[in-house]
Parts: C-alpha cells; structure tokens; sequence
C-alpha cells in the first residue's frame, strides 16, 4: 500500500534566499531554483502558506533523494563500476571534507551534480524551521488549515534532523559550532513529538503524518538508546503503512537518483554478498548486459524501476524491525524473535533461533539489511552504531583502494566560511 501525505495544491518547490547556510559557508545567497518560484518580498504573505509548506516538502524530497543514494553506495550495497573520479568517489569511501560534490552538490542531476548532500539537507532543515516560524505568526482565519501544516512542516523537517543524526559525524546549524549526532537525533524527536500534537489537533486528515513520526520518533530512539521509548512508538504503527517521497520525470531535479546513476548509466552495481542473499525482500537482478565499465555484468536493484519510482521514506516493516530490536535490548529475546520468525514466515523462509540477546541483535541486523535494502541510509546507519567491518582493500571492479570516510564529515566550505 502507498500513503502519501498531501499538503498542497499546487507546486512542490520555491524560492527563498538564505543569507548563509549550516555555519555560513556559503557567502553568496542561495537561490534553489526549481517550478514554482515564489520572489522573496512575498515569503510573508499567508496567501502562500500552503505553497511553502510544499516547498518544505519537496525540498526534503531532494535531500532524502540524494542521501539516499549517496549512503546506498557509501554502505555495502553497492560497488563503483566507473573509474570516472566523482562517481567512484562516492562508491569507495573516498569522501572527504574537501569534496565539492558532497559540500555543494545540489538536487539537480545533469548539471555535474552526483549525490550532494550538505546543501539539499541543511537546505531542507533550514527551510523547515523557517516556514514554521511563518506558519506560527499568522492565524487559522489567514491561513485555512494552518495547523495540518504545521504539522506537514515539523514531521519534515524532523527527517532532516534524524538524517543529520544517524550518518553525520556532526552538524552544525544556523551558525553554531558542531555538534554531535545525539544533539540532532534529540531534536528529531522534539520535532517528530510536536507533528503528532499538530496532526493530532488537525484532525483525520493528519492521520498519515502521526504514523509517520511514530516510525521516526521509534528510529530516532533506538538511534539514542532510548529501547522503552522505541518499543513503545514502534508498537503504535498499524499494519501495511508505508510513506513515500515522490520522484518524477518533469525535471532532473526530480529523477530517482540511484535508477539513475546505478541502472541507467551502470556506474554502481549491487555488492556480490546481496546478489546471492535468495531473499525474496532483496530485490536485485542481472540485467546481462555491460554496466558503465564493460567487463562487468549490470547488476541492480528492482525496488526501483524507472526515474519516477517513489523512494519509501518509514514503514510499518521498519517499526517492527526497531520493535524487534529493542525488545532484545530489553531482554525480550523471545518476543524479539517472534517478530523476526513473523515475517519471515510470511516471505516463506525459515524460522531462526538465538540464544541470547547479542545473536538476537545480530539475526536482526541483518534482517534490516535484506528488508530495508537500497533505502532510507538504514544500512549506513547499522554499520556506524554497530561497528560493522566496512569494504576495504581495492574495489574489485575498479581496483582504486578504498578510503576511510565513515560517517559524512564536515565540509572545509563550512568549517572555512566562518
């Protein structure tokens, strides 16, 4: 089932110009230019407000498209096929502070831009913070359902924080220092926590977006290890929810990032352990033909199939799985698997047993991998908070050695412009 929460009629996008961005690296003013431009003398206009709050939407639509992608095949899913600098960059670890693509990179994905990240998610963090302010100052006569954006506009913009959180080494906003992923993951839950009050007092119409930030404020709790609190969250998601970020073909702005650059232009292909995983959950297939470097075969992904295919942003699968695990963290190794052996019933594969609470945590982990595959960071993110062993070595297809980057570190651009 698809659910996707709708805010506006109308565009997904504006324009407003920042002085500034995260700690200020970016001295000129920021322009995101993309369908439905709004001049900035009329940000203030309540008229508007439901085209701005789409733009919140779509702005973190772009960033969650790029992460995406960018942690897809930064993780274990996926291998670089391209010895084109940029593009095998992203595939080998070989991100560093000083790499423009990751600091500056925007939406866009013809205009030499790969998977950037810093621009799009603090851009989207901005924006969220920013429009809610506005929200707040006019009043439900100006504004006919002013509170069903509010709501739209905080459970948004928590995304953003969590992604900050779950994959950056620190992050830095509105001009601060750094800070450490607990202080973003902290106010992903604060934000998440205020959307299902708004959504709450916006009525049924909202119903999507209290489900949406139950599966974040469970995420982003067991991201602190806060197991009580995650299990408690988690157990409030119904069955068969899903929520998706749009993707389209009306703009490069709007392809699907990873059947881009992975199954159109073959520069990633899926990693050899995912090819041999015979879980139904892990959609993947050789396509026998060459990918970007001819003498290897175009493994890809089938979650997605073509450049409008929705990227699923939280689901009910996701919830049970951080259900699953902090049980096991409370000791429930029992209920723990019963979730597990659950779905895999249902897929058709095996139960399986733990003995105590590290194997249980461990079967887990990997059934997130095969479940939440190729979406989300979820991988990425299990491989910083658990220690797991990265790639290393040479990338077998390109043979260049693999960096160190784990976690997405902060641009010289920022630390430099303040």
């Amino acid at each position: 089932m698809r659910t996707s929460h709708q805010v506006a009629a109308g565009p997904t996008g504006l324009v407003i110009v920042i002085v500034g961005l995260a700690l200020g690296a970016c001295s000129n003013l920021l322009e995101v230019k993309y369908p439905g431009r709004i001049p900035v003398e009329q940000l203030n206009n309540p008229a508007l407000a439901s085209v701005l709050a789409g733009g919140v939407v779509g702005d973190l639509e772009c960033a969650y498209n790029n992460y995406v992608g960018a942690t897809s095949v930064h993780s274990d899913e996926y291998q670089s096929a391209s010895d084109n600098g940029s593009l095998a960059n992203w595939g080998e670890r070989n991100i560093t502070p000083e790499f423009d693509d990751y600091a500056s990179g925007p939406c866009e994905t013809t205009n030499f831009s790969d998977f950037g990240l810093q621009v799009p998610m603090q851009g989207a963090r901005f924006q969220s913070e920013d429009v809610f302010k506005r929200l707040a100052a006019w009043t439900d006569a100006q504004v006919p359902g002013r509170v069903a954006l509010q709501a739209t506009v905080r459970a948004y913009g928590a995304y953003a924080y969590t992604f900050l959180g779950e994959t950056y080494c620190a992050a830095a906003f509105d001009g601060g220092a750094p800070q450490p992923p607990a202080a973003s993951l902290t106010l992903a839950a604060a934000r998440f926590a205020e959307a299902i009050t708004l959504a709450g007092q916006a009525g049924p119409g909202s119903a999507d977006l209290v489900k949406l930030s139950n599966v974040g404020l469970a995420r982003v709790n067991l991201d602190l290890k806060n197991w009580a609190q995650a299990a408690t969250f988690a157990a409030k998601v119904p069955a068969d929810f899903q929520f998706f970020a749009d993707r389209g073909t009306e703009n490069d702005r709007r392809w699907n990032k990873l059947q881009y650059f992975a199954t159109d232009l073959g520069a990633f292909v899926i990693s050899d352990a995912y090819r041999t995983m015979n879980d139904p959950r892990v959609l993947v297939a050789d396509l026998h033909k060459p990918a970007f470097n001819p003498y290897i075969n175009l493994w890809v992904n089938t979650k997605y199939t073509s450049l409008s295919s929705p990227i699923r942003l939280a689901s009910y699968r996701e919830a049970r799985l951080i259900l699953a695990e902090a049980n096991a963290m409370l000791g429930d190794v029992s209920g723990a698997m019963s979730i597990i052996n659950g779905r895999r019933a249902e897929v058709g594969l095996p139960p399986l047993t733990a003995a105590n609470q590290a194997a249980a945590v461990d079967i887990i982990i990997e059934e997130r991998r095969r479940e939440l595959s190729f979406e989300g960071g979820h991988r990425l993110n299990d491989l910083l908070r658990k220690n797991i062993s990265w790639k290393v070595g040479r990338n077998p297809f390109t043979n260049r050695p693999y960096g160190g980057t784990t976690c997405w570190p902060t641009p010289v651009k920022e630390t430099n412009g303040r």
